[in-house]
């Protein structure tokens, strides 16, 4: 009897071929899908850092637009009458507002920025008389896209300068 030569694959090579191509496929899927969501992920959190940059930069030139003055502890979320006649504010919607000091509920339409989980207006601890009119501001942005928070803070003197 002679022996035939084989040509092409038998089935079984042929499922083997299948099953590995589909293993590697399954790996380099995964590999993907955590490539985008990492990508997702750090774009989310640039997005707050220039949000917030802006936002903080924006409080800074009022505040050295400002003729200096002596600061007393605003209310919780606002800069207060700090930059008169502006005034910043967190509202429930988690928005950073620039309103006007008469507007109490932070109901002003300028939003600066989204996603504030935070804002701060304090006087440094250490400040004397002389130190009065120096403001500290401290914003903390956050979303549920981003992988932490991003909490950016300033210290500015009114009617110009940097702490």
């Amino acid at each position: 009897m002679a022996r035939r030569s084989q040509r092409g694959l038998t089935l079984i090579e042929l499922l083997l071929a299948v099953a590995i191509g589909a293993i590697v496929f399954a790996a380099l899927n995964s590999l993907v899908m955590q490539s985008l969501k990492a990508q997702a992920s750090g774009r989310a959190g640039n997005e707050l850092v220039y949000q917030g940059r802006f936002a903080l930069e924006r409080m800074v030139a009022t505040a050295r637009g400002t003729a200096p003055k002596l600061l007393a502890t605003p209310a919780a979320g606002t800069t207060g009458d700090w930059f008169s006649p502006a005034m910043y504010c967190r509202n429930a919607g988690s928005q950073l507002i620039e309103t006007v000091t008469t507007d109490t509920g932070c109901s002003g339409t300028t939003v600066i920025a989204s996603n504030v989980s935070a804002l701060s207006a304090a006087l440094p601890a250490s400040a004397g008389a002389v130190d009065r009119p120096l403001a500290a501001l401290s914003l903390t942005l956050g979303t549920s896209a981003a992988p932490q928070a991003v909490t950016l803070a300033s210290g500015v003197r009114l009617g110009g300068g940097t702490q």
